[in-house]
């Protein structure tokens, strides 16, 4: 291990713990990405015994003393990214045990002192810890109703952990974004950033069937949307009362009431409008009154044990409360029958966007012997078998955007992200929230690792996403699109109720965030100028964020609180003495010239928000 791994501005901030002498050997390492580093552990049995691991800790780290504050995000559905302040580190203890990343914490800690931040993530999707006790740093899985029994000579990988530092929380969350950015899936239809309509909030299973769809995919092409997307309610049985969540796992039988011609008769036609088709699958879930219970209950993930999890899974079975309500993926027969859903929906629809969603808790996850799993590692090897099909499933669909949702923005982390196209943020994305999210999401992953859409038009009654929509002025419309344009976009909206003018807005930002913003986001860093938004009118009221990138820099500021503000436009990091060319997007200002000294001490404007995009002149 190499002791500059330890190094920061400032001087050394921990020092590496060697292992006490155990029963199995420890093999760490560390591997340098980018500006930042990921910390991996290999544990192994000794040749001639058994070995029983009860921590995977790929970090573990004396911390130098000095007055250490800590930063955390508390997480829940539809209140995603909730700092936390820690005034000292001693003691510290953060981590989920309801079986999802970012259910009840997200994966990632802001170590802070004088002149100094230190971000620490851990890579896993499942049940993780990071704590300090004594002055010693540990992060990787959580140890709660965690074991693995290992054969004589038989190994495991941990979880790894990645850390990033710098002067200020901006510039290590630029470094961690960066490195994530080397790591993530590639492909050229999704570094082509496609845009989509997805119906869910507008009409979610109550109110969608095919003509419906079509005509919102009608419009979706007109305003230069490339995807359709269709969300929860294409599956199960033929009833137009049915309720999705009931039949999770019957994802062969289709809704014939709302859709008559089927599903891969509705996306031809939906291609024949202009767009793309995408589809929604729930793989890994189980429903309670799902067929597929019964037919394969070899891949029904259960628990004999009670384990304390605080559960929202949808579902579950009151008279057999040993159902977790998922598939297990540490059976093969588990993997094979999710990876067969999602290829087979793809294949006969010919989708070319996947969203896959996880709305179960599987606390400590499944105990069952008969998996090849043991009964103290399910929910562990779930997530190794998850992450091994998303693999499949990409070599053989490639033209396939894969996006990652659970509830919303419940399971973000650098262990799936290295797995999957895009994150779904949160469910609710009112521009307040959004932004509030997108400043914690920021500090992890790339803005071609973010997916989230504009505020969205809900059918369902939840009171911060309620808007005049026939109301709205365009000031207020277009900063709800910016707000969303710094990073994969779409939007849930009856577009086909839209007003005429709100609609030709729609259409003028799709087409600056196609020429001009997505190309930006192949390889751009989003950095946050300003402290975060909170939701409840809480924080910076008008927050500044800034995405970098080889192509050029926009600049974005938003006015939560008014129709119209006087808000400073101030670029960071630009060459004080180069000339870069600038350019509103979206907005009736014409483009000028100015030196990047110019750009970094500011203009003031008036109004409620902005895109600014600065290229650096060839000749400047």
């Amino acid at each position: 291990m190499s002791a500059s791994v330890w190094e920061a501005p400032g001087g050394s901030w921990a020092v590496p713990v060697e292992p006490a002498p155990g029963a199995v050997r420890e093999h760490r390492a560390w591997t340098r990405r980018g500006e930042a580093w990921e910390a991996s552990l290999e544990v192994a049995a000794p040749e001639d015994a058994p070995g029983h691991v009860t921590e995977l800790d790929a970090l573990v780290a004396r911390l130098a003393p000095r007055d250490w504050t800590a930063r955390t995000f508390a997480s829940a559905w539809g209140a995603e990214f909730e700092r936390v302040e820690h005034p000292a580190v001693e003691g510290l203890h953060v981590g989920v045990r309801t079986g999802r990343s970012s259910h009840g914490a997200h994966p990632i800690v802001a170590l802070e002192t004088t002149g100094l931040v230190v971000l620490v993530s851990v890579a896993w999707s499942g049940n993780w810890r990071i704590a300090i006790d004594d002055g010693v740093l540990r992060a990787g899985v959580e140890p709660h109703d965690f074991f693995i029994d290992l054969a004589a000579g038989e190994s495991v990988v941990a979880p790894s952990v990645f850390v990033a530092h710098g002067a200020t929380l901006a510039d290590a969350g630029a470094a961690l974004a960066a490195a994530v950015g080397g790591i993530i899936p590639r492909s050229p239809r999704s570094d082509a950033m496609p845009t989509e309509w997805n119906h869910w909030w507008p009409y979610e299973d109550r109110e969608i069937d095919a003509d419906t769809f079509l005509a919102e995919s009608r419009v979706a092409a007109a305003v230069g949307l490339e995807v359709a997307t269709l969300d929860a309610g294409w599956f199960g049985s033929a009833d137009r009362t049915a309720d999705w969540q009931t039949e999770r796992g019957d994802w062969e039988r289709e809704n014939t009431v709302r859709f008559p011609g089927g599903v891969v008769a509705l996306a031809d036609r939906v291609r024949e409008t202009g767009v793309d088709f995408g589809v929604w699958i729930e793989a890994e879930a189980l429903g309670a009154d799902a067929r597929a219970r019964r037919t394969h209950p070899e891949i029904v993930a259960t628990r004999s044990t009670p384990d304390g999890a605080v559960r929202i899974t949808v579902s579950l079975d009151p008279d057999d409360p040993t159902f977790l309500g998922y598939v297990c993926l540490g059976s093969s027969a588990g993997r094979t029958f999710v990876l067969d859903a999602m290829e087979d929906i793809v294949t006969r629809t010919r989708a070319r966007w996947l969203k896959l969603d996880f709305n179960v808790d599987p606390g400590s996850g499944c105990d069952r012997d008969d998996h090849g799993h043991g009964r103290g590692d399910g929910l562990f090897r779930h997530y190794q078998g998850l992450y091994e099909v998303l693999d499949l499933f990409r070599q053989r669909h490639p033209d396939v955007v894969l996006e990652s949702c659970s509830s919303g923005g419940l399971r973000i982390d650098l262990g799936i992200a290295q797995h999957v196209h895009c994150h779904f943020l949160s469910d609710p994305d009112w521009t307040e929230h959004h932004l509030q999210v997108l400043w914690g999401a920021s500090l992890m992953l790339p803005p071609a690792a973010i997916l989230h859409w504009t505020w969205s038009q809900w059918l369902g009654d939840h009171p911060a996403q309620r808007r005049p929509w026939a109301e709205l002025s365009e000031a207020e419309f277009d900063r709800s699109l910016r707000a969303a344009l710094l990073h994969r976009t779409g939007v849930s909206i009856r577009l086909t109720e839209l007003p005429a003018h709100l609609r030709e807005r729609l259409a003028t930002h799709v087409q600056a965030f196609r020429s001009r913003i997505a190309p930006l986001l192949v390889d751009g860093v989003l950095t946050t100028l300003t402290p975060p938004p909170l939701r409840e009118g809480r924080g910076c009221r008008q927050p500044v964020f800034q995405l970098d990138s080889r192509h050029g820099h926009l600049l974005a500021a938003f006015a939560l609180d008014t129709a119209s503000e006087n808000v400073t436009l101030a670029w960071r990091g630009l060459q004080p003495d180069a000339r870069y060319d600038v350019t509103p997007l979206a907005d009736d200002e014409a483009p000028f010239t100015a030196t990047g000294a110019e750009l970094r001490a500011g203009t003031t404007r008036r109004g409620c928000s902005w895109l600014w995009l600065a290229v650096r002149r060839a000749d400047g």
